[in-house]
């Protein structure tokens, strides 16, 4: 190859490879996309140092709730057509569903007074009773209007000595969204396990067996 060819290759390449700078400097750069997360309230409950267990009341361990696989994510999600459950992309809950509602059963049946203590699963002491619950819906739902976060609990009582169910019944809350967001559903879920807590204690101590003498 001559000089004089050679030096037009080299020039070339010059010219190419300064192209491709300033091709990439003018690329768009990946997007960081934000992730926001959002957590599940219990209710107010009374500080530990004032609540009053009951002696001579039954031990109840809270089994960790059960749910479908297609709820059972920390993806926040939601309905916009019958049979068709949708995930937002750059939200979701700050645990999956069983997580976040187990916290908030031991809370609340603790501070009933109606129990000498309070299990979760892997506690060495022996209960009497256990809490099954299952979650059935766990979504917002766009579909009505307004709309709404819907939250659909299954709970059993057992009672462990003769493997009976003392009671079972499927609960079910809608609370509307302020606002066609997920913190608009965040708040509506929060707002939905808040009320449904209460009538579940009160639902399961009215079918507590007589104590003992």
């Amino acid at each position: 190859m001559s000089v004089r060819m050679k030096k037009y290759v080299g020039r070339s390449a010059v010219i190419i490879l300064f192209g491709l700078l300033q091709a990439c400097s003018v690329l768009p750069r990946p997007e960081i996309v934000a992730v926001e997360y959002f957590t599940l309230e219990s209710p107010t409950v009374p500080a530990a140092s004032t609540v009053q267990s009951d002696p001579a009341g039954p031990v109840l361990l809270i089994a960790r709730p059960q749910v479908r696989p297609d709820l059972d994510t920390p993806r926040m999600a939601y309905r916009q057509q019958d049979y068709t459950l949708q995930y937002y992309a750059r939200s979701r809950w700050s645990d999956v569903p069983t997580q976040l509602l187990l916290p908030g059963l031991i809370e609340s049946f603790e501070s009933s007074g109606h129990f000498a203590a309070v299990l979760r699963t892997g506690s060495p002491a022996t209960p009497q009773l256990r809490l099954d619950t299952e979650i059935l819906e766990f979504s917002l739902d766009f579909r009505a209007q307004p709309s709404r976060f819907q939250l659909r609990l299954r709970a059993q009582l057992v009672d462990l000595s003769t493997r009976r169910v003392l009671v079972s019944h499927t609960f079910l809350v809608e609370k509307p969204l302020d606002a066609q967001t997920p913190y608009g559903g965040a708040q509506a879920a929060n707002a939905a396990w808040q009320a449904l807590l209460p009538e579940l204690v009160t639902f399961c101590t009215a079918a507590l067996p007589p104590a003992q003498p």
